[in-house]
């Protein structure tokens, strides 16, 4: 299971969380179907998420960044831990609409 920002979701669906629905996540020309579902108060990624996860060998302290492309799309591009050792994230990205960066998130990942 993956939390979903609450700010990405609000973004992207307002209020018309797809709770139930099948999305897909592409990376390439891999795809894979993962379930959207309700937890708590928070939206996650659930059936599908795990086999993503193998399928990409993320551990972890890797990062996903997570692009929406429609409704129910999404490319994703993995980061591994090692990726950063010499490298910053500027606090002065200018993310597009429907993508989301969780510096917050990733630079716990990074300490």
């Amino acid at each position: 299971m993956q939390n979903i920002p609450l700010d990405f979701q609000t973004l992207l669906w307002g209020k018309e969380v797809p709770y139930g629905r099948i999305v897909e996540l592409l990376d390439g020309d891999k795809s894979w179907l993962v379930r959207v579902r309700k937890r708590d108060d928070h939206c996650i990624f659930t059936d599908g998420w795990t086999k993503f996860v193998r399928d990409c060998c993320l551990k972890t302290k890797d990062a996903v960044l997570v692009k929406a492309i429609g409704h129910l799309s999404f490319v994703v591009s993995c980061f591994k831990e090692k990726v950063y050792e010499n490298s910053y994230i500027s606090a002065n990205i200018s993310p597009e609409v429907g993508m989301t960066v969780s510096n917050d998130i990733l630079f716990r990942y990074l300490l």
